[in-house]
């Protein structure tokens, strides 16, 4: 921790690169032993990595390249990194500076803007952003250019299984599985792009360079560019997503439209807007509408998803007892809500003691998983004030489809909700930064209104303020929803 925050603090105090912090990082977080490399992983990544990203400063975009490069560098010379320092070899990368200076020429590519040239594209080859939210905001709006595009061409995106709950319902779209070590240590991590390598090999092989192309919209696969996938870079098309600085650029979704109209070209008059869009499995579809539908058949009227899912960023939250209270007032307003359980043992246990004070309070609680969803999704009536759901993205979102409203942090979810067209509450933290908030807010078709406890460096809100903003808010779209009924 001490050697990250030593490198940030030498670069914004003076404007000096610390190469001697960044070795050190490298050095502990490749240790075999895991407890021992733990804190390297944990400054590298949480602290450094993100600090580096979510800021959206031009100026840090270089130095992330420059750090990571070194640590590359680093990691290539151990013993169990023979494959890693293999493949860079075989793009011709031998080292550090031969890493970032590819990097630099990635910046400027040409314009794909004949349509000539636009014809002869077979295959498109798009990476997942790894995190779900960023694949709705963006990712989604890359799809979608690529089919309007180039609708002669195969459509093949690169990402964890999960995508197929958010996109498999697009027949158009073929989803090739790879997985990034989110979890793992810095060496893990970089591994995960030689599978990436040998998919994207595999998916090219027999064709001209002027018959694919590859959409790289900063994915984490390809460590934000850093990383080689093609043998011709002048296929390759990489949005660097983390170097638009200046509040009033817009959403990160309006920003990869802007990004991929300069590329190639805009999209004709009668083709519509490009908003997020997910597509969703017709079985998860039907699960969420056969549900919903017993559940106003029982007596309910008004459906608000919720999720206080967090990614595992605690920092994302507003403190308690934030979430006991809006929980509870949604209920009291008669509100029924369908809640996700989230992701991990500290998300589930949160939530569980959410249950425990609703039931405490007198009211119905139903509790699915994908075990027991099935028993629920009869045509009966369900008589319920809260739905909790344990399982899959797919049919939460689908879930979050089906209902009048969503509230829930910033995360995956009110992606989700924006791209479904259901008018969605994003409450950001004070550790988000004005800028950080502009870009993340959802883009969608229906209104989405972001409640901000603050930004670093500003006072923050109190939890009661936060509160009160979200139940006006809330309150505000029952009356406009309830009214349009």
């Amino acid at each position: 921790m001490e050697a990250a925050s030593a490198f940030l603090d030498r670069f914004e105090r003076r404007g000096e690169y610390l190469a001697d912090a960044i070795a050190l990082l490298a050095e502990i977080s490749t240790l075999e032993e895991a407890s021992l490399a733990e804190p390297g992983r944990r400054a590298t990544f949480p602290l450094l990595v993100e600090r580096l990203s979510d800021s959206f400063d031009p100026r840090l975009c270089p130095l992330y390249d420059r750090a990571f490069a070194q640590m590359i560098s680093y990691c290539r010379k151990l013993p169990s990194a023979v494959a890693i320092d293999a493949a860079l070899r075989r793009f011709g990368l031998e080292s550090e500076s031969d890493l970032a200076g590819r990097k630099a020429r990635l910046r400027n590519p040409p314009p794909l803007v004949d349509p000539r040239d636009r014809k002869r594209v077979r295959k498109v080859l798009v990476l997942s952003r790894v995190t779900l939210g960023a694949d709705v905001a963006i990712t989604s709006v890359v799809l979608q250019k690529a089919i309007r595009t180039f609708p002669q061409a195969e459509l093949v995106m690169f990402g964890s299984s999960k995508l197929l709950q958010l996109f498999g319902g697009d027949k158009r779209l073929r989803i090739r599985p790879v997985r990034y070590q989110t979890e793992g240590g810095l060496l893990e991590r970089l591994a995960s792009w030689l599978p990436v390598v040998e998919a994207v090999e595999q998916e090219i092989r027999g064709l001209r360079p002027e018959e694919y192309l590859l959409i790289d919209p900063d994915s984490r696969l390809l460590q934000l560019g850093l990383l080689p996938a093609l043998p011709d870079d002048s296929r390759y098309f990489f949005l660097e997503s983390r170097a638009f600085g200046e509040l009033g650029q817009g959403t990160m979704s309006r920003i990869t439209l802007r990004w991929l109209e300069g590329i190639f070209g805009p999209s004709s008059e009668n083709s519509g807007e490009i908003f997020p869009a997910v597509s969703l499995r017709e079985s998860d579809r039907d699960f969420a509408r056969v549900l919903c539908s017993g559940l106003r058949r029982g007596g309910s009227r008004y459906l608000v998803a919720l999720s206080f899912g967090v990614g595992g960023n605690p920092d994302k939250r507003v403190a308690d007892p934030f979430e006991e209270r809006l929980l509870l007032s949604l209920l009291e307003d008669g509100s029924t809500v369908l809640l996700d359980k989230g992701f991990g043992e500290e998300e589930l246990g949160r939530a569980n003691r959410l249950c425990d004070l609703v039931r405490a309070n007198g009211k119905t609680v139903v509790d699915l998983d994908e075990g027991s969803a099935a028993a629920a999704s009869g045509e009966q009536e369900l008589h319920a004030q809260m739905l909790t759901w344990q399982g899959g993205i797919g049919r939460f979102a689908a879930l979050i489809g089906e209902s009048n409203e969503y509230i829930g942090y910033d995360s995956a979810g009110q992606h989700i909700a924006a791209a479904l067209g259901v008018p969605a509450i994003d409450i950001f933290s004070p550790s988000a930064s004005p800028v950080f908030q502009e870009r993340w807010t959802p883009s969608g078709r229906e209104a989405v209104y972001v409640i901000a406890q603050g930004a670093p460096g500003e006072e923050s809100h109190s939890t009661e303020i936060v509160l009160s903003e979200v139940l006006a808010r809330h309150k505000a779209i029952k009356s406009a929803s309830v009214t349009a009924q």
